[in-house]
């Protein structure tokens, strides 16, 4: 068996990966798992930070959209900010 050396001190960018049973579920790389030294998680989307729930959320659909059928990389995903009512014109 080989042995596994893994660095402690260093960020892992997307060490799970995006291809559970070989099918890969980000193929534009839009989704981004940071690991960090401490063992806390971050996850962006195009580069925004995300929340992490939403993270596994969106890996799910895919996953679900994909066993389907259907196609999951035209899935845009969308962020609510909710409405201003004190700027209200």
């Amino acid at each position: 068996m080989a042995e596994i050396n893994v660095k402690k001190d260093k960020v892992k960018v997307n060490d799970g990966g995006h291809k559970p049973f070989g099918v890969d579920l980000d193929p534009d790389k839009n989704l981004t798992h940071i690991t960090n030294p401490d063992g806390s998680t971050e996850a962006y989307y195009k580069d925004s930070k995300m929340d992490y729930n939403d993270y596994i959320d969106e890996l799910q659909t895919r996953t679900e959209r994909n066993a389907k059928g259907k196609d999951f990389t035209s899935r845009a995903i969308g962020y609510f900010s909710g409405f201003d009512f004190k700027n209200k014109k």
